[in-house]
């Protein structure tokens, strides 16, 4: 069956009435608070999302943090040990060993030259200069 044009259009079409101001006016009203609405409330989403995914960041690198707090802590208990031990074999240890240890620290002392020998080294400005010698 074929369409054909000269018959009537099978719909029913309204004729058009004319619209009213004051129901116009309502209309964008209400489209305007809907988009506005729809808007607020995206941007809210977003804003909780966003703050949600700066929280998660910051407790992960809070608990990086702490477990770097608990390595450092557990590295110092470490060498507190270490340093006790030491003491503890140092103070086993015979004192002639001891002894030794001083002699040794004494000889590896830096050598200060005199005072005498440091006024050598300089430049003396008495030899430029000749005294004036007071007669009372």
């Amino acid at each position: 069956m074929e369409f054909d044009q000269k018959e009537e259009t099978p719909f029913n079409i309204p004729e058009k009435k004319k619209t009213n101001k004051k129901t116009l006016a309502i209309y964008i009203g209400a489209g305007l608070i809907t988009i506005s609405s729809l808007i607020f409330g995206y941007a809210s989403y977003q804003a909780t999302y966003f703050k949600d995914l700066e929280i998660k960041n910051l407790k992960a690198q809070l608990d990086d943090a702490n477990t770097k707090l608990q390595r450092i802590d557990i590295l110092e208990n470490q060498v507190k040990e270490l340093e006790a031990s030491l003491v503890a074999k140092s103070t086993a240890k015979s004192p002639a060993i001891k002894k030794t240890k001083v002699l040794s620290k004494k000889e590896t002392k830096k050598v200060v030259p005199s005072k005498k020998a440091a006024k050598k080294t300089k430049p003396s400005k008495a030899k430029e200069k000749k005294p004036i010698k007071k007669v009372s």
